[in-house]
């Protein structure tokens, strides 16, 4: 009686001598990811040594005033930055409402 023993290549399968489908593209080479150039508006609630963001492990710094390359996720944080401002009624001076606006505003450049 023979005894099998399953090994992970038979668990998991393998790859290694399968060709790849013709017409397919290749993958794109793992890299840097997209950046995007932008100025950060000057803000009140951007401390003097500039707004720290983080994103996938990493740290930003940006300072505002200044031109920086930052990943397409860190803007992503940017936008999806809000703060609500009141909306006060100029007749009365009361607060009649708010409204959402860009906590940390910026500019795209070119």
């Amino acid at each position: 009686m023979t005894r099998m023993t399953m090994t992970d290549a038979d668990i998991l399968g393998t790859n290694i001598d399968v060709e790849a489908p013709k017409g397919k593209a290749k993958a794109a080479p793992v890299g840097l990811p997209e950046t995007i150039k932008i100025i950060l508006e000057e803000n009140d609630s951007i401390p003097p040594t500039g707004l720290f963001v983080g994103h996938n492990g990493r740290g930003y710094l940006i300072r505002p005033g200044e031109t920086v390359n930052i990943p397409s996720g860190v803007k992503e944080i940017l936008d999806h930055a809000i703060t609500s401002a009141p909306q006060i009624d100029p007749s009365t001076r009361r607060v009649i409402g708010y409204r959402d606006r860009q906590k940390y505003p910026y500019r795209v450049v070119g």
